[in-house]
């Protein structure tokens, strides 16, 4: 990372007593970042809950940025899966395994951290740097793993575009809480992963994306639209548009700073009207939240008929490959936004299940036509569910990627191999 802001240097304690206190500054740490968010979470409630001051926790972590960072990195380090990933046969499952341990039963907090690591580093350009350079190393890591199994992809770009694809996914499996918590610890997701690696892994994929990478005709994974015809009478006309532009406002603020960082004075001067104004058309901060969930989850392409003028499988690829530029960096601040919010708001979250249902429905309807199994419909269903909310995370994974015609004609010849 020397060509990168990072957290300052966390000095490894050196006695029995000072790793014990690392340990519960660490678990304290975990637990309210999880809980809490990053935002929400305070250096003084950290050390209250690991039983030292303020001053003894930052002779650990010398910044609460740091202190983030180390969390992940031991949860990354402890993973056994991970570990298991290098050497070996069968590859295919053990990625498979890596993404069984993730959402396995009982791993809630894990999954909220890597979420929140990823949300706070959107916010704090120090941790968002040194979150980059630490995934970078991931990913090569994981690309040795892929040309050790597999030598013919050394001398090409695909290993690295492969780990790139893999990271991804594993990121969107982290939400699978909020897609469909049933799936957590389900053996025939596993098993369907597993099979899809293999696939991945073992054809080198279709050339023909390379061409719809430039010609893409979907501009955004979203699209406008009008939920509320405008009033005839003058007065009421104008009060709708002006809660369209507190809905909009909202929605871009909650987007770039968090809903934690938005104030309803910051939404009220973009929506270019007074706090008491503003008060008129939403009665608080959080039933906006749930308003703007609502419109944004009414206006996801993919929860609209898919391939009513050609193939769905590329229409999918399509979408993913617009949602990976640089144009949908509100759509996907916005996804992880929602996903936190509905930690704390019970109508958030059955809003975020509906569409997510919604979707997924939408999605295996239109895959009914290629025919073969109804359960794995709905499983690549869900995988293509997983990969869009794994692209939602692309400015902390690699920001390269959103300007890299390569990454997007990769998604546009493997999507069709992770649907099967």
């Amino acid at each position: 990372m020397s060509d990168v802001a990072q957290p300052t240097a966390v000095v490894p304690p050196r006695t029995t007593k000072g790793k014990a206190t690392r340990a519960r500054l660490l678990t304290a740490a975990s637990r309210l970042f999880a809980v809490q968010g990053y935002d929400g979470t305070s250096v003084e409630a950290v050390a209250t809950e690991a039983g030292i001051t303020v001053p003894g926790m930052y002779k650990h972590f010398p910044t609460k940025a740091s202190l983030l960072l180390e969390v992940a990195r031991r949860a990354t380090i402890t993973s056994v899966a991970r570990q298991e990933l290098a050497g070996g046969d069968d590859l295919p499952g053990r990625l498979a395994a890596l993404f069984a341990e993730y959402t396995a039963d009982g791993q809630i907090e894990r999954r909220r951290l890597s979420i929140e690591l990823s949300r706070a580093a959107a916010q704090n350009p120090e941790l968002r740097a040194a979150l980059i350079a630490y995934n970078a190393r991931l990913r090569d890591a994981l690309r040795e793993t892929l040309v050790e199994a597999r030598p013919a992809l050394a001398d090409s770009d695909e290993a690295d575009l492969l780990a790139h694809l893999i990271l991804v996914l594993l990121m969107g499996a982290i939400h699978l809480d909020t897609l469909d918590a049933e799936l957590i610890g389900a053996d025939d997701l596993t098993a369907f992963l597993a099979e899809r690696f293999t696939v991945l892994l073992d054809d080198p994929g279709s050339s023909a994306g390379s061409e719809g990478a430039e010609g893409a005709t979907v501009a955004s994974i979203t699209t406008r639209r009008v939920d509320e015809p405008e009033p005839d009478d003058g007065r009421r006309r104008r009060s709708a548009r002006t809660r369209l532009r507190v809905f909009e406002a909202a929605t871009e603020l909650f987007a770039l700073h968090g809903y934690d960082g938005t104030t309803t004075e910051m939404i009220a001067a973009r929506a270019g009207i007074t706090v008491p104004g503003l008060y008129l058309h939403v009665a608080s901060k959080e039933d906006l939240l749930v308003e703007v969930g609502r419109r944004t989850f009414t206006g996801y392409r993919m929860a609209r008929p898919l391939g009513q003028s050609g193939d769905p499988v590329e229409f999918l690829a399509e979408l993913a490959a617009a949602y990976s530029t640089p144009a949908d960096h509100v759509a996907r601040r916005l996804a992880i936004e929602l996903d936190f919010g509905a930690w704390r708001n019970e109508r958030l979250a059955e809003g975020l299940r509906s569409s997510h249902r919604a979707i997924r429905e939408n999605i295996a309807r239109a895959l009914a036509g290629s025919g073969g199994d109804a359960r794995k419909r709905d499983l690549a269903a869900v995988a293509v569910l997983v990969l869009f909310m794994g692209i939602a995370h692309l400015d902390t994974l690699d920001p390269e990627l959103l300007t890299d015609p390569r990454w997007r004609d990769l998604l546009q010849r493997r999507i069709p191999q992770l649907v099967g």
